[in-house]
């Protein structure tokens, strides 16, 4: 989604790229999101339009849906995230965003989004900082409940790579992908977006060329190499250009939607226009 369907510096999917996800799914073409974000925030993206996140690899792979069906669901050790909100609160540059699912008291599940390693009166700051699209942000520790979406934020670009490290040793039983510049997506060791494929293919009873995928940073590595059809924005990461079979042009041009048309409009065939080529 960030920096592939959703340009860096926009706060939603462009109207074409939802009108071109409508074209595909009358074409018969299912669509799914494969991103790092939940529900909660994908709703936000796409405008209040949950029908383009019914089918997807949300949570890199932490959480699969078909047809708005739960299919997986895998959490994150809460120990290990406790580790790491020690190491924020110990670190003035770094907090961790965890994703605390709730229930209203009609029933109705939702999640909310909290800053841990901070205090509550520094969490506007830190959106900010961080460049964030977030509101309703809160601030608290990692609850007793079961996790699935976290996230660790270093601000300080010169020690990025020591925290990483740092980061990595302290907690051996997590995976760190880097989608965007000050983040790092907060994995179960081994698990990336490409260990929900198997699901999608059994459930769908599709085979791996009927896919294409479409990435631009470190947390699209894996895909982009197991998916024979994929296609990295030019304005994504160089991993990620190297791991793709296509290059296409840069995400704020629409590129990405302009390859859903044109693969609406053929049945379902492979291939790039020449408004998205690199």
């Amino acid at each position: 989604m960030d920096g592939t369907l959703v340009p860096f510096g926009r706060n939603h999917v462009s109207q074409r790229a939802v009108e071109a996800i409508h074209e595909l799914r009358r074409a018969g073409i299912q669509f799914g999101p494969a991103s790092g974000r939940e529900p909660v925030d994908l709703l936000r993206l796409f405008s209040g339009d949950a029908t383009c996140f019914a089918t997807g690899i949300m949570a890199n792979g932490k959480m699969v849906d078909v047809d708005g069906r739960r299919i997986k669901t895998v959490h994150l050790e809460n120990s290990a995230l406790r580790r790491l909100e020690d190491y924020a609160f110990e670190d003035p540059d770094c907090v961790l965003m965890v994703y605390v699912p709730r229930t209203d008291r009609e029933g109705n599940a939702s999640t909310d989004v909290m800053f841990t390693g901070i205090g509550a009166a520094e969490v506007d700051e830190y959106c900010e900082r961080a460049g964030l699209p977030l509101s309703g942000v809160t601030a608290g520790k990692v609850p007793d409940v079961r996790i699935t979406s976290a996230g660790f934020m270093c601000l300080d670009l010169d020690r990025f790579d020591t925290v990483r490290s740092q980061i990595e040793v302290l907690c051996p039983e997590l995976d760190f992908a880097r989608p965007a510049p000050t983040f790092l997506d907060v994995l179960p060791h081994g698990w990336t977006k490409a260990s929900a494929l198997p699901l999608l293919e059994e459930e769908l009873d599709i085979g791996r060329d009927e896919i294409a995928f479409f990435g631009d940073s470190e947390n699209d590595v894996a895909m982009l190499k197991a998916v024979p059809n994929s296609f990295a924005v030019s304005s994504g990461s160089s991993v990620a250009q190297e791991a793709a079979r296509h290059r296409i042009g840069d995400a704020s041009e629409d590129s990405v939607a302009a390859v859903f048309e044109a693969i609406a409009r053929t049945g379902g065939e492979i291939r790039v226009p020449e408004e998205a080529q690199a």
